[in-house]
C-alpha cells in the first residue's frame, strides 16, 4: 500500500502543479483607466434618440402568429407603413444619402454606396416588428406597451430591446454622419425586416435572395444577439459583451394522438384515450434529452470569461482538458446554460376536446426545438419518434424549420473589427463569442458571407434583460446614447480592406 501511495503522489503532486500552473499563466481581466473611457455622445443627442424610440414604439407593429384575425393583420400592416414615413420624415439626410428599396411590400433595404466599390459591402440588420403582449397582462405593465413612455431614465414599450432600440441607434448615428456628408469609404446597407418575429420568410429572406441573385457578396453581417450584460454571466463581476458566432436551428413539431372518442362515463384505460396517450408521448419525448457537449462557441465563451472568474472557476475552465465533464455537467442543470449544450425540448401548446364529458378522438401538442449544431433535423426526428414510439401518435413538421447555422470566423479581420469597435464603445467590457440559442434573421445572409455577427450595443442589467418579450420592456436612456456611439464609431472605421 505505501508502495501505491508513494508511486501515485508524484503524479497528483505534478497534474496540481500543472493544473495551479495553467491557471497562473491565464491573463488577468482588462483594467480600464476612467480617463481612456470614450467620451459619450452628448445628452441631447442620447435624448433625441430616445424620443424617436418612444415614437417607434407607439406604432405597433406587431407580428401575429397563424390564426390572426384579419383587423390585426390590417392594424399591424398600417403601423408598418407608417414606421417606413417615421424613418423618412425623422432621418431626411440618411434618407437622402442611401437608395431604398421595399421588399414584400413592408421590409426595407437601404444602401449607403461607398467610394470604392471593390470592397465588399457591409449589412446592419434589425426588425421594424415586435411579439404581441400577452392578453391580460397588459395591467401589469408599468406603463402602457406601446405608449412609448420615457420614464425613470429609460423609454418603455414593447420593442425597446427587440429589436426597435438598435434600429433607433443606428438610424440615429447614420444621420448624424450623413448631415455631416460623411461618405463611407465602403458601401453599408441596413435590412430592416417586418416579420421576424415569424421567420422571416417574407421579410429578410426575400431580401438575402435578391442581393443573392445580384451577385452580392458581403463582408460581415451584423444583427442582434448578444449585448452588453453585467450582472448575469454566473462569477463575473463587471460587463461582459457577448457575441453570437453561431445560431442554434428551430424545429416545431406537432403531435397528433388518435383514440376512439365516446362518453367519459366508460372510458378505456388512460393511455388508451387520446388525451392520455398524448401525455404520455410528451412525457416520453421529455424523458429522452439529447446528448450534450462542447463545441466551438461554448469553448471559446468559457475561454474568453475565465480571466474574469474567481480563483475556483477560473482553475477549472483553464484546465478543461481536465474537468470538461463536471463543466458539462454543472451547466447541463441550469437552463440558460445548458441550453448552450444541447439541442432544448419545450412543449408550448395543447389542444384537445369540445367538451367537459365527451372523449376526443384526437389530442394535439405542439413541441419546440432549438437545434445544437451536432443534431439535425432529420436526426431529431428520428430521436423523437424513436422516444415515442407509438403509432397512434403522428409527428408532423411545421413550416419554418431550419438547420443549425455555421460558426463564423473568429480569426479574420471581421470579428478583429468588431472586437475593435466594442473595445472602443465599451472599454470595460469582457467580450466573448457565444452560441445565440434563439432565432435571428441573419441566417438568411449566410450564403452571401462566412461571417455572421450577432450583437446589440445595449448595455442591460439582469432586471433589464428580463423584459425581453416579457413584462417592462424598456432600455435605459444612456444605453441608447451608447448604442449610437457604437454605431457611430463602427461606421466610420469599415475602410478595412480585408474585412
Amino acid at each position: 500500500m505505501k508502495r501505491l501511495v508513494a508511486g501515485i503522489l508524484p503524479i497528483v503532486l505534478v497534474l496540481i502543479a500543472v493544473v495551479i500552473g495553467r491557471t497562473l499563466m491565464l491573463p488577468p481581466p482588462p483594467v480600464v483607466d476612467a480617463s481612456a473611457l470614450p467620451a459619450p455622445i452628448s445628452n441631447d443627442a442620447a435624448m433625441r434618440a430616445a424620443a424617436n424610440l418612444s415614437a417607434a414604439i407607439k406604432m405597433p407593429t406587431i407580428s401575429w402568429q397563424r390564426g390572426a384575425t384579419g383587423d390585426k393583420a390590417e392594424a399591424s400592416q398600417k403601423a408598418l407603413v407608417d414606421f417606413r414615413d417615421f424613418i423618412s420624415a425623422t432621418y431626411p439626410a440618411f434618407t437622402a444619402a442611401t437608395t431604398r428599396e421595399i421588399v414584400s411590400d413592408y421590409s426595407l433595404l437601404f444602401t449607403w454606396r461607398g467610394s470604392d466599390e471593390s470592397l465588399k459591402p457591409v449589412l446592419l440588420m434589425s426588425h421594424m416588428d415586435v411579439v404581441p403582449v400577452v392578453a391580460g397582462t397588459e395591467g401589469d405593465w408599468i406603463h402602457a406597451p406601446f405608449a412609448g413612455e420615457i420614464a425613470d431614465g429609460s423609454v418603455w414599450g414593447r420593442g425597446a430591446i427587440d429589436c426597435k432600440g438598435s434600429l433607433i441607434a443606428m438610424l440615429e448615428a447614420a444621420e448624424t454622419l450623413s448631415a455631416q456628408s460623411f461618405q463611407p469609404k465602403r458601401t453599408i446597407m441596413f435590412a430592416f425586416g417586418h416579420d421576424e418575429e415569424v421567420s422571416g420568410l417574407n421579410g429578410n429572406l426575400k431580401i438575402a435572395q435578391m442581393l443573392e441573385a445580384r451577385g452580392v457578396k458581403l463582408a460581415f453581417v451584423s444583427d442582434e444577439g448578444g449585448m452588453v450584460t453585467q450582472g448575469v454571466v454566473g462569477g463575473v463581476t463587471g460587463p461582459v459583451a457577448i457575441i453570437g458566432i453561431a445560431e442554434k436551428g428551430y424545429m416545431t413539431l406537432q403531435l397528433t394522438a388518435h383514440a376512439k372518442g365516446g362518453h367519459s362515463s366508460m372510458p378505456p384505460a388512460q393511455n388508451e384515450t387520446a388525451v392520455g396517450r398524448l401525455i404520455k408521448a410528451m412525457t416520453h419525448v421529455g424523458a429522452a434529452p439529447f446528448k450534450s457537449g462542447m463545441d466551438v462557441p461554448t469553448r471559446a465563451m468559457l475561454d474568453a470569461l475565465a480571466p474574469a472568474m474567481p480563483f475556483t472557476r477560473r482553475m477549472v475552465f483553464a484546465n478543461m482538458w481536465l474537468f470538461e465533464p463536471l463543466v458539462v455537467s454543472l451547466m447541463s442543470a441550469e437552463p440558460s446554460t445548458g441550453a448552450q449544450l444541447h439541442t432544448t425540448i419545450a412543449p408550448t401548446m395543447l389542444k384537445a376536446g369540445v367538451k367537459e364529458n365527451v372523449l376526443p378522438p384526437e389530442a394535439e401538442g405542439i413541441i419546440n426545438f432549438r437545434l445544437h449544431r451536432r443534431d439535425t433535423i432529420e436526426s431529431a426526428i428520428a430521436h423523437v419518434t424513436a422516444a415515442i414510439d407509438d403509432p397512434e401518435v403522428d409527428i408532423a413538421t411545421l413550416e419554418g424549420a431550419r438547420e443549425a447555422s455555421a460558426v463564423s470566423n473568429l480569426e479574420g479581420a471581421s470579428f478583429a473589427l468588431l472586437r475593435q469597435s466594442i473595445s472602443a464603445s465599451f472599454p470595460d467590457a469582457l467580450i466573448a463569442p457565444n452560441l445565440t440559442v434563439a432565432g435571428t434573421d441573419s441566417r438568411h445572409y449566410l450564403p452571401l458571407t462566412d461571417n455572421v455577427f450577432r450583437f446589440v450595443p445595449l448595455r442591460l442589467n439582469a432586471a433589464e434583460l428580463a423584459g425581453f418579450h416579457a413584462t417592462n420592456e424598456r432600455v435605459p436612456v444612456a444605453s441608447l446614447g451608447e448604442a449610437v456611439g457604437f454605431y457611430i464609431s463602427m461606421m466610420q472605421n469599415l475602410d478595412e480592406p480585408e474585412l
